[in-house]
């Protein structure tokens, strides 16, 4: 098959899913998108492992992800996911007077698939989305990695931490047992970790995948101060509920 005729293919793929907003099985997809039942599932597979689409492990139906559709916005919107989504991070920013995003793991990265940028000029920099980040340095690398167990993070991670370990980190034991801390207050810090000078928080947004998204606050240190730290984080968690009960409404199922 030719290079093109995969990428048309994919395309007949992708709109025929995001047209079925309670899902398609295997056989549906085939039939919708006229391929072979065993190019499609190929296809669906690297589509669900780069998380483009969601696979329910229970009706093995493939849904549009939230995180494609936080990228593409309202072009594959299902059930309004993406509108509510994006209201959500905007009163979150308003909230807390700083920038809101969503990220998602992509190992051994975590990607920002959406952000609302705050309403304080100063300390903000329009970064584009999307864009890939490291996990050792950001709020949400810390909050999704949480979600797993530290014989996952070093059998999957412990590499990318062998070659691009962070200065503040002696060793990845350390890292796990920040980590531990993460998992019982409820969210992540970083703080002078990405760059000196920045600041964030982050909660999990716990969904069907074993790497759940993350939703964060970043800022300057100035204004993101150790001492406002709770009361953000309150924002955050609340934040990560609301997106939550999202998921849950508009098809893409959580689990607590």
């Amino acid at each position: 098959m030719s290079e093109a005729g995969l990428v048309q293919r994919t395309i007949w793929i992708l709109r025929a899913v995001a047209a079925n907003p309670e899902g398609m099985g295997l056989s549906e997809v085939a039939r919708a998108a006229e391929i072979p039942k065993a190019t499609c599932y190929r296809v669906l597979s690297v589509l669900e492992r780069e998380r483009w689409l969601d696979l329910d492990p229970v009706t093995k139906r493939y849904r549009v992800s939230f995180g494609l559709l936080s990228i593409v916005g309202g072009l594959l919107d299902q059930g309004g996911a993406h509108t509510q989504m994006q209201a959500i991070l905007r009163d979150l920013a308003e909230r807390t007077q700083e920038t809101s995003g969503l990220d998602v793991l992509m190992p051994p990265h975590v990607m920002v698939v959406s952000q609302v940028t705050g309403p304080k000029v100063i300390g903000q920099t329009y970064r584009p989305v999307p864009r890939t980040l490291s996990v050792w340095r950001t709020s949400t690398g810390k909050a999704l990695l949480s979600s797993l167990t530290p014989e996952q993070v070093r059998a999957d991670f412990g590499d990318d931490f062998a070659e691009n370990r962070p200065a503040h980190l002696p060793d990845l034991g350390v890292f796990l047992e920040e980590l531990a801390e993460v998992r019982e207050r409820g969210y992540a810090v970083a703080y002078d970790e990405m760059e000196e000078g920045a600041a964030a928080v982050a909660a999990t947004v716990r969904t069907r995948h074993t790497e759940p998204y993350a939703v964060w606050i970043g800022g300057p240190t100035f204004r993101i101060t150790r001492e406002r730290i709770p009361e953000i984080a309150a924002h955050v968690r609340e934040a990560a509920g609301q997106l939550e009960r999202v998921l849950e409404v508009t098809g893409a199922v959580i689990h607590r």
